[in-house]
C-alpha cells in the first residue's frame, strides 16, 4: 500500500517533543550566546570542554523547565509554535545587532509605533524567522502526539522535571564555579540566553506594569514662580530639545575628527562634554529625565502613575507643549498639549518612512508667533534613530559616503554605518541651529550654506573647496519673547564597537558609546539678562560630570519654579548668575 501524508507523520510522546524543541532552541537560537562561550577563557584541554558541556546542560534544562507548563492537551502545539516564533525573532536581533533582551527592550517594543516597527522588517529578518521559527513550528504541528492517560502523563512530566533538575545539579557540582565566573565576566549572557531571557524580561515587565491601577500620584503641588523671573510683558520660552540616539563621541564640539556639527559652529552654545544618560533606550531615559527620581531610584512602574516635570512647570505658571516627531511622549504629556508633526505630512520633508525633523521647525514657525504666555516647548526629535539611519536626513546632508542605504546593518561595512550615522548628526545640528534661529539667534549659517561641503572638507579650511555662501540672514522678524534652548540626547548608540550595534544594552555593562550623550545650551540675550545667566561661567563647567539626573533640576532652575522637589546641588547652572 503506498504511503500517504498521514501515514508518514512521525508519532512522538510529549516528553520527546519537549526535549527535541528545547534542544533545537539551545543550539540553533543561541548563536551569539555560544560565540561568547566558545571565545571565553574556560581553561585548557578537557576542562574547557567540560565547562561548555555544563553550560549546554544548564541551558537545555532551563529551557525544558520553561516548556513544561505547556504540556497539556490543546496548549502544547500552539504554545511551542509561539515560543519558536518569538525565539526566532529574538535570535535575529541578538545575532545581527548585538541586542539584549530585558524588560527595557520589551518596553521599547511595546511602546513603538507602526512606522518605527516597519523599519525593522527586512529580508534577512524574515529569512531568520522562517528558518528558526516557521520551519520548526510547522514540523511541530506535523508531529502526531501520542497522549497517555492523565496520571501517566503527569508521571512522565515529573520524571522529565527530575531528570533536568538532576542535570542542573550535576552541572552546578562539577563546574559551578567556572560557570559563575563565566557569567560574572560576561554579564550579557543572561540577557541573550534564548528563550530564557524572553521569559525573564516578560515577567519583569509585567511586574513593573502591575501598578497601573493605582491612582495618579501628584508631585510638586507647592510649585510656584519665584521672584527672580516674574511674568513680564515679553513671554519666556524655554525649548527642551530631546534628541534620539545621539552619542557625545560623534560631535565635532567634543573633539570628533569630522565636522558633524558645522551648523552650530557660529552659534554660541554651551557644550557640556561629560553627560551620562539615565538608560540606554528611549522608553527608560525620557520618562526618567522628566521624573526627577534619578537613575538609581527610577522605576517605570511607579513613573507611569506619577506626575512629571511638565505638571510641575504648569503649576508654576507655564504652558507646556510637546511637539513630537518620534514615538510619542511615553505618556508624559497626557495633561499638557501634545502635537505629532507627522499627522499632517508635508511632501517637502516627509515620505513613506516618516518626516524629517525639519517638520518640527515648520511647527515652530506656526506656534511661536501666537505665544502670549510663558511657555515650555518640548521637541522630541527623531534624530539618529536606527537602524534606518539613511532615512533620517535629506540627500543634501549626505556629506559622508559611501552610505548604508538599508536597515540591514549586517550588509554594510562599519565605515558605511558610521558615515550614515554621522550624516544624521550633521542634520541634527542643522535642526538645532534652526531652532535657535527661530528663538532669536542671528549668528547662524545662511539658508544657502553648502553644509554638506563644509562638513566633508574636515577641520582644515581650504579656500575654494566649497561654493561661496550668501550673506548671513536672520530668520524672520525679531521675536517678541525671551528664549533659551536646552538640548540633550536620550541615550547614545553603538556603531560596531565591541561587536554591538544600536543601543539598549543593560546599563551595568553598557559601553560609553551608549551612555555618554551630548548636552547643549543656548540663550538669547533677553533671557540671560532676565535670569542673570553668565554663559562664560557655564562654559567653565563644560567638563563637569553631569547626567540626566541634573535635567529636572536645571529646568526648574531656568524657569525659576520653586518647589520642595528642587535640588540646588543638582542644578548645574547654579552659581553662574542664577539665584
Amino acid at each position: 500500500m503506498p504511503a500517504t501524508f498521514k501515514s508518514i507523520r512521525p508519532v512522538m510522546g510529549v516528553n520527546s517533543l519537549l526535549l527535541l524543541v528545547a534542544a533545537f532552541l539551545t543550539v540553533a537560537a543561541n548563536g551569539r550566546f555560544w560565540g561568547i562561550v566558545f571565545a571565553a577563557d574556560l581553561g585548557t584541554g578537557g576542562h574547557g570542554l567540560l565547562v561548555i558541556a555544563a553550560v549546554a546542560a544548564a541551558l537545555l534544562s532551563i529551557t525544558v523547565l520553561m516548556l513544561l507548563p505547556l504540556s497539556v492537551p490543546g496548549l502544547l502545539k500552539p504554545g511551542l509554535v509561539l515560543v519558536l516564533l518569538l525565539a526566532a525573532g529574538a535570535a535575529h536581533f541578538i545575532g545581527d545587532f548585538g541586542a539584549v533582551i530585558d524588560r527595557h527592550a520589551l518596553a521599547s517594543v511595546y511602546e513603538t509605533d507602526a512606522r518605527e516597527a516597519g523599519e525593522w522588517f527586512s529580508l534577512r529578518m524574515l529569512t531568520t524567522i522562517a528558518l528558526l521559527g516557521v520551519a520548526p513550528a510547522l514540523l511541530t504541528c506535523w508531529v502526531r502526539i501520542e497522549w497517555q492517560r492523565p496520571l501517566r502523563e503527569l508521571f512522565a512530566r515529573a520524571k522529565l522535571a527530575l531528570a533536568v533538575l538532576a542535570a542542573l545539579a550535576i552541572a552546578a557540582v562539577t563546574c559551578g564555579k567556572d560557570v559563575a565566573s563565566l557569567l560574572r565576566n560576561h554579564m550579557e549572557l543572561r540577557h541573550i540566553a534564548n528563550p530564557f531571557a524572553l521569559l525573564a524580561a516578560q515577567l519583569s515587565y509585567l511586574d513593573h506594569a502591575r501598578n497601573d491601577g493605582r491612582p495618579l500620584e501628584q508631585i510638586g503641588t507647592d510649585a510656584r514662580r519665584g521672584s527672580a523671573l516674574p511674568p513680564g510683558p515679553r513671554p519666556v520660552v524655554l525649548v527642551l530639545a530631546i534628541g534620539e540616539s545621539a552619542r557625545a563621541a560623534s560631535l565635532d564640539l567634543n573633539g570628533y575628527t569630522r565636522d558633524t556639527d558645522v551648523s552650530l559652529h557660529p552659534v554660541p552654545v554651551v557644550n557640556f562634554r561629560n553627560v551620562r544618560s539615565c538608560g540606554t533606550n528611549t522608553a527608560t531615559s525620557v520618562p526618567c529625565m522628566f521624573s526627577g527620581l534619578g537613575r538609581k531610584r527610577y522605576d517605570d512602574g511607579i513613573v507611569k502613575r506619577r506626575e512629571n516635570l511638565l505638571d510641575v512647570l504648569m503649576r508654576g505658571g507655564y504652558d507646556a507643549i510637546w511637539l513630537d516627531n518620534n514615538t510619542g511622549s511615553k505618556g508624559l504629556a497626557k495633561r499638557a498639549k501634545e502635537i505629532h508633526v507627522g499627522s499632517a505630512p508635508d511632501p517637502d520633508i516627509c515620505n513613506a518612512e516618516g518626516c524629517y525633523d525639519e517638520a518640527l521647525l515648520r511647527e515652530l514657525d506656526r506656534l511661536l508667533p501666537i505665544i502670549r504666555r510663558d511657555t515650555v516647548i518640548v521637541l522630541h526629535l527623531l534624530g539618529s534613530h536606527g537602524p534606518a539611519y539613511y532615512a533620517r536626513y535629506p540627500e543634501r546632508f549626505a556629506a559622508f559616503k559611501p552610505e548604508c542605504k538599508t536597515n540591514e546593518l549586517q550588509r554594510c561595512s562599519d565605515q558605511q554605518i558610521r558615515n550614515t550615522y554621522d550624516n544624521t548628526v550633521l542634520y541634527t545640528s542643522y535642526v538645532l541651529s534652526g531652532i535657535v534661529a527661530r528663538l532669536g539667534e542671528r549668528r547662524v549659517l545662511p539658508a544657502d550654506a553648502p553644509i554638506r561641503c563644509l562638513a566633508a572638507r574636515g577641520h582644515a579650511v581650504r579656500p575654494g573647496q566649497c561654493p561661496e555662501m550668501g550673506a548671513p540672514a536672520a530668520h524672520g522678524a525679531v521675536p517678541n519673547f525671551d528664549a533659551a534652548m536646552l538640548y540633550v540626547s536620550d541615550h547614545g548608540e553603538s556603531l560596531g564597537e565591541h561587536g554591538l550595534y544600536l543601543h539598549g544594552a543593560p546599563y551595568a555593562i553598557a559601553p560609553d558609546e551608549q551612555t555618554l550623550v551630548p548636552m547643549l545650551f543656548w540663550t538669547s540675550q533677553g533671557f540671560a539678562a532676565r535670569r542673570k545667566l553668565d554663559s562664560e561661567c557655564l562654559r567653565g563647567r563644560a567638563d563637569a560630570p553631569l547626567s540626566h539626573d541634573h535635567f529636572f533640576h536645571i529646568v526648574l532652575g531656568l524657569t525659576n519654579v520653586q518647589t520642595v522637589l528642587y535640588r540646588r546641588q543638582l542644578d548645574a547652572f547654579v552659581g553662574c548668575g542664577m539665584g
